[in-house]
């Protein structure tokens, strides 16, 4: 059996190599990104637009957080234009015409099918090929590409002045006229990069996406060599897994740590355990409205612009529901990830430190303004209230890191207090360097939470006016490496603690259990991170890295489930009256999500033959909400539970109200995923690789009978979240909130004298 050392540097080793790769790639990466021409020029030598323009425009995509009411390259909301694709295929249409005037005197409707045809092929010959001229930093557009450009200026100016109520654009949605003007030349460029090949190269700088035929973008041949590649890799790493696994028996052995768990609910509390109640009725505040937000996108979906009252559609735009949905998502897991980490600080190290209480409060404060400043800053900016300060106050227009610069920089701040203030209350453990399992498992848990804080600030690394490239580069090292590694890190190392606390298995077969997770975990999720940039104006070989590396992310996943299982087992063996039931069973519901969410929807989705057609569809949508709720939604109200019931006076605890909540919340994401999202994206994905992916994400699309079917039956699923999930849980945190046991601990004093054990 490999010893705990060897498993440590073992993960220690995976971390190094994956961020080599993915580091080493991405400089590589750079130097071949897609250029903003100094100059656009018409074959009469006049300048149509600069690169100012072109940036000017970006600002203006970002500014209101058009991001999130629509997408570039895929990246985006699902629901609104695909601007890129849109913008394209209108561009193909108008080359295509004029090609068939000039060569056969007709229209493209008025000639014969094989005529077509070649129409067709010298369109897409036409617009594949760059006239970039590199030393002279000119992009040369010919005669019909010139009218094509001035045609989509006139549409898109139009669509922001005017609104388009089929995509839920409402009127005057980017307010000033230049602005508009440099929006619709900003997405001219994101076409040319999309249709243009590579210097040197038959596929475009976004490797021919988005699947138009008419324009010449084909998936090329690289995706179906390397979605082979990624199906070996699977059963390879699979096979070498199981073999491992069983090889050396890694699963958790039998409890042989202290009892914890009955001692806990009997426990005073400490003053900053006390201060950090309050954190987690934040939590189910935020957790209320945002599935608030995502029931009114849902009917933004069925219904763009409108809503029962006319004045809540004309107050909130499609963008400000989606930016607060997903940022209200981020605030409630990860103010519950700081308060249970408060909580459990002084358990786990032994006393509360003199002070900590105050500064636990200072940083409740701090979090406070951190979230309604956000939250209202980028509704000002989408509202166009900020100025030239929206990307520093306002949103900065990226999905999932919307707040602004300020308000990120703040919270980066309150993540490194918030450091400080677990180690204050671990540090009297670590420093008495206890040769022991359990202290390993600290060190572990304190290491996994510097990882959180350390790879958010990855979200720093770009500014305004950065390349859209390089800014998205750096933009999934947060949203994925973040989400689905560090996290995954971080939630392996807080499992771990749980479950020896409450004596359900061993400090020494955690630990194997956690390295070895960590391990497969950092190969898979960092470097698999490079799925996001198949499309997004990367070069070709991130199709091969991310097709291998992603396919190997279920694998870890496999396990996780596996683990589930027997911690079921474990809960069902301790009878009916383990005190920890219910904040375990969601423990065992994320596992259950993290597979199928992550997992299996994941690698579905991944293969780059397949992602080529589902990029930009509902399939993703459905990946996201199973792993970003059904993994870390249910982890968060696990740990908030195993929080509360350490809080809350044993009288008051009940049992029925988490169980109509914890059946809701699964159910309902259930009906969420495959009784609506997964059947929308299917038939999406179909259309795309039929017509192309501008045709799938039309508005005619959403307005099919079974789409339009699904999009209503969607009320059901989201009722049943709300009303017997979030609603029920959230009255019972309201409801206890002043049955919470009394402080009893006084700074410096010892917890665990207070437990009765010796850790």
């Amino acid at each position: 059996m490999p010893s705990i050392n060897k498993l440590k540097w073992g993960a220690v080793v995976s971390f190094i190599v994956a961020m080599i790769v993915i580091l080493g790639a991405g400089i590589s990466a750079y130097r071949q990104m897609a250029p903003y021409p100094g100059k656009v020029v018409g074959p009469k030598g006049d300048t149509l637009m600069t690169r100012e323009d072109i940036l000017a425009g970006q600002d203006v995509y970002q500014k209101y957080g058009l991001m999130d009411h629509g997408s570039v390259w895929g990246h985006g909301s699902q629901r609104g234009p695909e601007f890129s694709a849109l913008t394209l295929h209108k561009v193909g249409k108008v080359v295509r015409g004029e090609i068939a005037k000039e060569k056969y005197g007709k229209k493209f409707s008025g000639l014969v099918p094989l005529e077509q045809k070649v129409v067709n092929l010298r369109t897409g010959e036409h617009i594949k090929k760059n006239r970039y001229d590199e030393s002279s930093d000119v992009l040369y557009l010919t005669k019909e590409q010139t009218i094509a450009f001035e045609k989509v200026v006139t549409y898109w100016k139009q669509v922001f002045e005017t609104g388009l109520k089929d995509y839920g654009i409402l009127p005057n949605t980017v307010s000033g006229a230049l602005e508009r003007e440099n929006l619709a030349k900003f997405f001219f460029w994101t076409a040319w990069v999309a249709s243009t090949a590579r210097p040197g190269e038959t596929y475009s700088y976004t490797n021919n996406w988005p699947h138009d035929e008419t324009v010449g973008n084909n998936a090329p041949t690289s995706t179906y060599l390397w979605s082979i590649g990624g199906i070996l890799s699977l059963f390879l790493v699979l096979g070498f897994f199981i073999w491992f696994v069983h090889r050396y028996k890694m699963w958790y052995g039998g409890a042989k740590g202290p009892r914890l768990a009955e001692k806990l609910i009997e426990m005073p509390l400490t003053s900053s355990q006390r201060k950090s109640a309050k954190f987690l009725l934040v939590v189910i505040l935020l957790f209320l409205t945002q599935t608030l937000f995502g029931g009114l996108l849902a009917h933004y979906t069925v219904s763009p612009g409108s809503f029962y009252m006319d004045f809540v559609a004309n107050l909130i735009p499609y963008s400000w529901a989606k930016t607060w949905h997903l940022q209200l998502a981020i605030f409630w897991i990860a103010t519950t990830w700081v308060a249970s980490a408060i909580y459990l600080a002084p358990i786990i190290g032994g006393k509360e430190p003199k002070g900590q209480g105050v500064l636990v409060q200072i940083l409740f404060v701090a979090i406070i303004l951190v979230a309604v400043g956000s939250l209202a800053g980028e509704v000002l900016g989408i509202k166009d209230k900020l100025g030239d300060f929206w990307f520093w106050f306002g949103h900065q227009g990226w999905e999932f890191l919307e707040l602004g610069r300020v308000w990120q920089i703040l919270l980066f701040v309150g993540l490194i207090a918030w450091l400080f203030i677990v180690y204050r209350a671990v540090a009297s453990h670590l420093k008495a360097k206890h040769n022991d399992e359990y202290s390993s498992l600290i060190w572990f848990y304190v290491f996994s939470a510097v990882m959180v804080v350390a790879f958010f600030g990855f979200g720093l690394f770009y500014g305004r006016g950065t390349h859209l490239t390089l800014a998205d580069y750096w933009r999934w090292f947060v949203v994925h490496i973040w989400v689905e590694s560090i996290f995954e890190f971080f939630g392996v190392a807080v499992i771990s603690l749980l479950l020896v606390s409450m004596g359900l298995v061993s400090a020494k077969s955690a630990l194997r259990t956690a390295y070895f997770t960590a391990a497969l975990t950092f190969l898979s999720g960092i470097i698999g991170t490079a799925h996001h940039y198949y499309w997004f104006g990367g070069p070709s070989f991130w199709v091969g890295i991310g097709s291998v590396f992603s396919s190997m992310e279920p694998v870890p996943l496999f396990g996780l489930v596996v683990r589930a299982l027997l911690e079921y087992k474990a809960i069902r063996d301790e009878g009916r009256e383990f005190p920890y039931k219910w904040p375990m069973y969601f423990l065992v519901a994320s596992s259950f999500w993290n597979f199928l969410g992550a997992g299996v929807f994941g690698f579905l989705i991944n293969l780059p033959i397949v992602n080529y057609y589902e990029h930009g569809t509902y399939l993703t949508m459905n990946h996201a909400h199973a792993a970003m709720f059904g993994t870390y939604g249910m982890l968060s109200i696990a740990l908030l539970l195993f929080s509360w019931r350490g809080m809350v006076k044993k009288e008051y605890w009940s049992d029925k109200i988490l169980k109509v909540s914890f059946y809701g919340l699964n159910v309902g994401l259930l009906l969420l995923t495959l009784g609506t999202l997964f059947p929308v994206g299917i038939i999406q994905a179909w259309i795309s690789y039929d017509q192309g992916l501008w045709m799938a994400r039309d508005a005619s699309f959403f307005q099919k009978g079974a789409i339009t079917f699904l999009g209503h039956a969607r009320i059901i699923a989201d009722s049943v979240i709300i009303l017997l999930g979030v609603v029920p849980l959230a009255y019972f945190l309201l409801t206890t909130f002043n049955k919470l046991k009394p402080k009893g601990i006084a700074d410096g004093e010892s917890v665990w004298k207070e437990l009765g054990v010796d850790l």
